[in-house]
């Protein structure tokens, strides 16, 4: 489940936030210390509202909803100054998760908006801060009223990367394409996971061993994603099992099976997709409650991991490339440094000076906004040859804990199946029964009813109150069979009489015998008579048949077991392999053999959890053996 907006999706919004460019700021509010609405209106265009959620959520809103009357200080010092502003820009910075607003008014002020980390809201004005709604400081960053404002260092862009600069990058990598791309590419592991749908290479290979075709076919796809977002005006949500997964501003071919919901734009879908999480404790089985909640906390403390490595790894890159940069007056630094440790002389006086570490032999200076560490007995070589030492097992810890989020992932996509197999099962009424459930049964693949006789008394019963004019009878071409009859309509073809025939067969004294396949034929009503000729006898449950039989040949003995629904109700059916497979996601393919089928029917009722009694009313005349099972795990069966 998606906890934050990524870069991608703050791409989205953005491009989404440009036609109110030229609108103006009606008020501030701050309805909770991370949530902050700015109410905005166009001409001729109405009011709108911009929900940040800070560190997490940007989109907007035509709803209105209750503000508190008493505004906080930081809403307070935002009216003062940017009230009545016109939005003369919208923009992303970079392809960082911050967005920027330009407002003017009598003076020109920035509003950004920080969506990593624990995010923060800071207006700035000539490039110095006014006030941020929460003071941080970090190596590279300051962030305190009046003090210089700084962007945190750059993220990888993928929008201006080209071929050879993404082949070395794959090809610099250790681990798989989907981890290398969400992390070098800054594009996220569900954005990943889409460029590899899109262009058919396999998620796990090894991103150094991508040739350069597929490099060339990745880069196009990247194009065509990032194109498609900034012009889709479109939001999708995504569920699985009834309970959200994520939300995007594209139809993602990753997702091709599960519901997508669209929306008129990708603020709509966000604001549903807020709404509708986390899912209520109600909706989850009680039972698992608790280790699905553990579930959700564990990636979203991931999550939060992946963030503050990402930050980590830019950061000590960024300081590494900085003291190369000021190559020159680092290493006078140093040296100078060095020269007073060993002269026992203090280093207050250096510039930037912050402390001083003599066990170590570490000192802590301020330059150009950021705090940087040296060591006085190195070289700039050394030093900057540690922060990039930093960087890369930042990096490799971020490949470790986005492998355990696919894994974490796995697991929450396994209970929620569990979850939603269980509501489903509350929604439908498995006590509901119907008339033919006294015989034996099955609904064809082209939903007709078809009932045969389960002894000589039920098939007399059956023909006698159900073969009505327009229905069709079936028979084993063998006596020991029952009488089968198919309650005809409109459409129905020769593909449901074939598959009567089978339920004929495969329901006669030929299972037991273990033959491998037998012939049944179908009839009109008005040719199935209970008169024998002058001089026969006529057995209970027997008729005579008078005209043309319409055979299916070399039948197979074998029927299949599995959970359908029926007018709203569960019910375990038997019948032809091809009838089940067309109604059933969890069954099993059964033909005579040596298990017990009481044992068999136990069995599958613990995992279907029924009764077991409802399984042992449709099993196969027969002991049993298993073909194929789909969708069961049958735990036990030997």
């Amino acid at each position: 489940m998606k906890e934050a907006l990524s870069s991608f999706d703050v791409m989205a919004v953005v491009a989404e936030l440009q036609p109110r460019v030229g609108w103006h700021l009606d008020k501030v509010y701050h309805p909770h210390w991370n949530h902050l609405i700015l109410s905005i209106r166009g001409a001729g265009e109405g009011k709108e509202f911009l929900h940040f959620h800070v560190g997490k959520w940007l989109f907007t809103s035509k709803k209105s909803r209750d503000m508190p009357q008493q505004p906080s200080d930081f809403a307070m010092m935002l009216r003062k100054r940017v009230t009545n502003a016109r939005i003369a820009g919208v923009r992303q910075q970079g392809f960082d998760r911050i967005v920027v607003l330009t407002l003017e008014k009598e003076e020109t002020f920035e509003l950004v908006l920080e969506l990593f980390g624990d995010g923060n809201v800071i207006l700035v004005k000539d490039g110095a801060i006014v006030q941020p709604l929460t003071s941080h400081t970090w190596k590279h960053r300051d962030v305190k009223a009046k003090r210089e404002f700084s962007f945190p260092p750059p993220v990888p862009d993928p929008s201006v990367i080209d071929a050879p600069a993404l082949l070395e990058i794959l090809r610099s990598s250790d681990a798989d394409l989907v981890r290398t791309v969400a992390t070098k590419l800054n594009l996220g592991g569900r954005y990943s996971e889409e460029l590899c749908a899109r262009t058919g290479i396999a998620p796990a290979i090894k991103a150094a061993e991508v040739g350069e075709a597929q490099a060339e076919a990745l880069l196009e796809a990247i194009r065509e994603l990032m194109a498609e977002a900034a012009a889709s005006g479109k939001g999708y949500l995504v569920s699985r099992g009834g309970a959200p997964e994520d939300v995007v501003p594209i139809r993602m071919n990753a997702y091709q099976g599960l519901d997508t919901q669209e929306f008129g734009s990708f603020s709509e879908a966000l604001e549903e997709y807020i709404s509708r999480k986390p899912a209520t404790k109600k909706d989850k089985p009680k039972e698992d409650t608790k280790e699905f909640d553990k579930l959700k906390r564990r990636i979203t403390q991931q999550e939060a991991a992946v963030i503050k490595l990402q930050d980590e790894a830019r950061e000590a890159q960024a300081t590494g490339d900085a003291l190369f940069a000021r190559y020159s007056e680092t290493d006078k630094t140093i040296t100078d440094a060095r020269k007073k440790v060993e002269g026992h002389v203090s280093l207050e006086d250096t510039p930037g000076f912050v402390g001083y570490d003599p066990r170590r032999a570490l000192l802590t200076i301020r330059a150009e906004g950021s705090t940087i560490i040296l060591d006085v007995k190195g070289t700039v070589e050394s030093n900057a040859q540690r922060y990039y030492e930093e960087s890369k097992k930042a990096r490799r810890k971020l490949e470790g804990v986005l492998k355990v989020i696919h894994e974490t992932r796995d697991d929450v996509d396994g209970m929620a199946r569990k979850e939603a197999e269980k509501r489903e099962r509350k929604v439908l009424k498995p006590s509901k029964r119907f008339w033919f459930e006294r015989y034996r049964w099955f609904i064809s693949s082209e939903g007709v009813v078809v009932v045969g006789g389960k002894d000589a008394k039920s098939n007399d019963t059956l023909v006698k109150k159900h073969l009505d004019a327009g229905d069709r009878y079936a028979h084993a071409d063998m006596h020991g069979a029952p009488s089968v009859v198919v309650k005809m309509r409109e459409g129905v073809t020769d593909i449901t009489l074939h598959e009567a025939c089978e339920f004929a067969v495969a329901t006669s004294k030929a299972w037991n015998a273990k033959i491998g396949s037998a012939s049944g034929y179908w009839v009109l009503p008005e040719q199935v008579s209970k008169t024998p000729q002058s001089g026969e006898f006529l057995a209970k449950g027997a008729f005579v048949i008078r005209g043309k039989r319409n055979y299916s040949d070399k039948l197979s003995i074998k029927l299949a077991v599995g959970e359908v629904e029926h007018e709203g109700a569960r019910k375990v059916m038997c019948g032809p392999e091809s009838a089940v497979k067309a109604r059933s996601k969890k069954f099993v393919v059964l033909r005579p053999g040596g298990k017990d089928k009481d044992s068999f029917a136990k069995l599958l009722a613990d995992e279907l959890q029924v009764p077991i009694e409802e399984v042992q009313s449709v099993m196969p005349p027969g002991d049993v053996d298993v073909v194929e099972k789909v969708g069961l795990e049958l735990k036990g069966l030997t």
